[in-house]
């Protein structure tokens, strides 16, 4: 009858539907159920297709949406892949120009590497625009040689300190630096070899060890102010202590 089950209810010419493939009722079993007079195929997986769909974990949730910096560098990179038109994957090429900006630049900078003597300042003054003024006859004006008495160590006695500092480092290597730190040392200025930089007790040492002294020191900075300067808790280790010239010397 119309409605009723396939299985059992309904004529026999209804409960034969076409021959389907080889295979297909082992594989996936068939219910029979009428529409309007005529049965209609429904294939249910088997049990072991079942059990295994139904362990499947579930997909995970989808990831929150970013926020703050991750936000803006999100925007951006589906900014620069939109951009790129279609047929790129990613933004290839805009990534590709950028990596070849920053190669440009480190080669660049390879180039102009610096090297060791750049570190070091140079002490001896030369002018830029050597001149010489000769007078009538076709003499120099002024002596072209610096007199003996500047190599006098009577004559280092009457510089000052800024001079005798100026001497010490700009006449690096001559007699000169040596007799400006001979005086130096005569003032009360010990060198310190670390540092290179002069250091003066600036008061008594509030501690002294066998192989330091701590406390305040006057030095001279030669470096940004060439000028004298306090450090009220230094500690002067006795090996960076430049000897005496005169025991040197001997």
């Amino acid at each position: 009858a119309p409605g009723a089950s396939a299985i059992g209810g309904a004529s026999a010419a209804d409960r034969v539907p076409a021959a389907p493939a080889a295979g297909v009722h082992e594989a996936t079993g068939v219910l029979g159920r009428t529409t309007g007079g005529r049965a209609v195929e429904a294939k249910v997986a088997p049990e072991s297709e079942q059990t295994a769909l139904a362990a499947e974990p579930s997909a995970p949730p989808p990831p929150p949406p970013p926020s703050g910096l991750c936000a803006v560098a999100a925007s951006q990179a589906a900014a620069s892949s939109s951009s790129t038109g279609p047929g790129v994957i990613g933004g290839s090429s805009s990534i590709s120009r950028e990596r070849e900006r920053v190669v440009s630049n480190l080669n660049g900078s390879f180039r102009d590497l610096p090297c060791a003597a750049d570190s070091r300042r140079k002490r001896k003054y030369t002018p830029r625009n050597p001149y010489t003024h000769f007078d009538s006859h076709g003499h120099a004006a002024y002596p072209m040689m610096p007199t003996r008495n500047y190599e006098h160590p009577d004559m280092f006695e009457k510089y000052d300190h800024d001079t005798l500092f100026f001497i010490f480092y700009y006449q690096q290597g001559l007699y000169q630096q040596h007799l400006a730190a001979k005086e130096l040392k005569k003032l009360s200025w010990r060198y310190h070899t670390k540092y290179l930089t002069w250091f003066q007790r600036h008061e008594e040492p509030r501690e002294t060890g066998s192989s330091f002294e701590r406390g305040a020191y006057v030095y001279f900075d030669h470096d940004s102010g060439w000028c004298q300067r306090i450090k009220g808790d230094f500690a002067f280790e006795y090996q960076y202590l430049e000897e005496d010239p005169a025991a040197a010397e001997s």
